[in-house]
């Protein structure tokens, strides 16, 4: 049976309780941990009344688990999990070292005093329904018409998933190799994005394109210190490759990698191919020319939304013809590639049309070229308009937010998180 768990912790190293609950589920011999989710932040919900020091954000997170544990039997088993790992019976919303809910217990329904499946309040909880619409996103709970990713959108104060931008290019205009410090990176008891995306051929106007080989040589080591510090961790971010070579995705999945983002709208029949019969999920970007070219654009008097949703349908259609889960796709409408500073502008404010498509949506707005109709600094200085921008996004339904300052972006959402 599959079963999703909710898992959530908000006293001492938050990151280093879900890792021991999530090897005491690993060493149950009766559960087979599948999948698992990025952490996501999320402030305390509290009774008026509550004491200050109670007022302790979570780390939350969702993973699929196979069983044959009747529900009863996995409660049992998550409770004890609890207890070994220091939870104590204390007042219902006290701050704890883990918490472990049973969300869905496949499309068994159950309703006792001591156990309630599906768990009565993860249709309003944004902590359960953002990951989960990270691991499951065309799932249904029992007597549900609506996938999770629907639910979650719905949602009014929804959680979005960040997805940090490092480029390994010397011709970039936003050079990140340091953020990839060892010694920084040990530091990401939380990881503070879910996803690090990570891109080693310039893709901006101008650009000299490289060939697979030269795009592997800059991205290996980073690889291979990703993997030294991540490696052995169950509570840590999702890789990204941004590609569109199938020779550098293909050596990238070798290596473990959890996305790949083609920049070229898989519009290589090789990569699809290729990631058709892979364990990862896909990143597919509609553009019109890589690098980006500024004489080659969508027509001035078009509707950009339009075109962009039409290409996204086909493109959605053709996956489908091809065995390609939807569950696996996350559709990027591609701001600055092909698109005038008034149309990327247009894609923004209409962000919420492309909540309709039956996958995950991503924006990568961060510090882009149609920021100069607000300011004349240079992209490294754009973070406070990126911030509006990102603001109006998560508020349109957008599942994740690409972007440079992840931190700065960290820091806005907590703030909001708490008016």
């Amino acid at each position: 049976m599959s079963v999703f768990l909710g898992l959530g912790s908000n006293l001492g190293d938050r990151a280093e309780h879900l890792e021991h609950a999530l090897a005491a589920l690993e060493q149950h011999p009766r559960l087979e941990l599948q999948r698992i989710s990025t952490p996501y932040e999320s402030q305390a919900w509290l009774p008026p009344d509550a004491p200050t020091d109670w007022d302790k954000p979570y780390c939350n997170l969702v993973v699929k688990v196979k069983t044959d544990l009747e529900p009863v039997e996995l409660l049992a088993a998550t409770q004890d999990i609890e207890q070994r790992l220091g939870r104590c019976q204390a007042l219902r919303w006290a701050p704890r070292t883990v918490d472990i809910d049973i969300i869905l217990y496949g499309n068994r329904v159950v309703a006792t005093d001591d156990l309630q499946i599906p768990h009565r309040q993860a249709l309003d909880r944004p902590f359960v329904l953002s990951p989960l619409a990270e691991i499951a996103p065309g799932l249904k709970f029992p007597g549900s018409a609506k996938t999770v990713l629907q639910l979650h959108r719905a949602l009014t104060a929804m959680l979005p998933a960040w997805m940090a931008v490092v480029n390994v290019t010397p011709d970039s205009f936003a050079n990140d190799t340091e953020r990839l410090d060892p010694e920084r990176l040990s530091d990401w008891t939380v990881p503070e994005a879910n996803y690090i995306d990570i891109g080693a051929e310039s893709t901006r106007p101008g650009a000299d394109p490289i060939d697979a080989a030269k795009e592997w040589q800059r991205l290996s080591p980073l690889l291979q210190r990703l993997q030294d510090v991540f490696g052995n961790r169950r509570v840590k971010p999702k890789i990204s490759i941004d590609t569109r070579h199938v020779e550098t995705a293909s050596r990238a999945l070798e290596h473990g990698v959890d996305l790949i983002n083609d920049v070229t709208g898989l519009s290589d029949p090789a990569m699809v191919e290729r990631l058709g019969d892979a364990d990862c999920d896909i990143v597919v970007m509609h553009s019109l020319s890589i690098p980006a070219d500024p004489n080659v654009a969508l027509p001035p008097a078009s509707d950009p939304v339009r075109l962009i949703l039409e290409w996204c349908d086909a493109k959605l259609e053709s996956l489908e013809r091809q065995s390609v889960s939807l569950d696996r796709i996350i559709i990027d409408p591609g701001i600055g590639f092909g698109k005038s500073a008034h149309q990327s502008w247009e894609i923004i404010r209409r962000a919420d049309e492309f909540t309709a498509l039956p996958c995950r949506i991503l924006f990568g707005h961060s510090r882009k070229s149609y920021l100069k109709t607000l300011t004349k600094l240079p992209p490294q200085q754009r973070d406070i308009e990126t911030l509006a921008v990102s603001a109006r996004l998560i508020d349109r339904g957008i599942d994740i937010l690409r972007v440079h300052n992840v931190e700065a972006h960290q820091r806005f959402w907590r703030a909001i998180s708490k008016t």
